[in-house]
């Protein structure tokens, strides 16, 4: 277990007929590894229509190279905590949507904010912002997994993450629940003592701008069902 795995380990010790009920696993987390999935970013960009050709980058290697450059202004930090069912926040129009779970905080950094603000060509922001995109999907991952690991070893299970807040936004079908309810953001940041790794709520909006606010729900493991049995078998 890596030392950033060990910061990040849950300490609960819920059950599934505990799960309204958690003591405080509040967890913060700086400049974590992002695996950089340069394919990934190159894909949804074809697919955004930006032509790598005119931008100088029509060679997988040119490309990788300037994706590289903005991996290496990455910062990426998070903090998370679990929420109880009767929290104020797990309210079924509130951000937990409903229920017990994870809620949290991650973010890329001012850093890469100000190296994406530096672009000027319109085409090679658009794929600096692409890049932002799947970085952040995949910080999402990297996260999720390390609290699932522990989930599990609980009895539990994890739902799917569902975005609160994100810049750049998903491509999902499934669009953030509160990205312009200020008031929303403002309580959430507050709970998790966002300020902790930077993240503030400026006019309306995440700053360092490329951030998104997650929830993930604590679901009961559902119940098998018995297998049958010779003689049922046999019917």
């Amino acid at each position: 277990m890596t030392g950033a795995q060990k910061n990040l380990r849950l300490s609960s010790h819920l059950t599934p007929g505990a799960i309204h009920s958690a003591p405080d696993i509040m967890r913060k987390i700086k400049k974590f590894k992002i695996p950089i999935y340069s394919y990934d970013i190159l894909r949804k960009a074809k697919k955004r229509k930006i032509d790598l050709f005119s931008l100088g980058l029509a060679d997988q290697e040119s490309a990788k190279e300037y994706i590289s450059s903005l991996a290496a202004a990455l910062e990426p930090s998070t903090v998370f905590d679990f929420l109880a069912s009767e929290d104020e926040l797990a309210k079924p129009d509130g951000p937990m949507g409903g229920g017990a779970g994870t809620l949290g905080v991650i973010t890329l950094g001012t850093v890469f904010e100000e190296k994406l603000k530096a672009i000027t060509d319109r085409g090679l922001f658009g794929l600096a912002e692409t890049a932002a995109l799947v970085f952040s999907e995949t910080g999402l991952k990297v996260i999720t997994e390390l609290i699932n690991q522990e989930v599990l070893s609980e009895g539990l299970d994890l739902g799917t993450p569902r975005h609160v807040f994100a810049c750049p936004a998903p491509e999902a079908d499934e669009q953030p629940t509160h990205q312009t309810d200020t008031a929303a953001l403002s309580a959430c940041l507050a709970r998790l003592s966002a300020d902790k790794i930077g993240v503030t709520l400026n006019e309306g909006s995440l700053a360092p701008k490329y951030s998104i606010i997650f929830s993930i729900p604590w679901l009961a493991k559902k119940k098998k069902k018995p297998a049958a049995g010779p003689a049922a078998a046999g019917k």
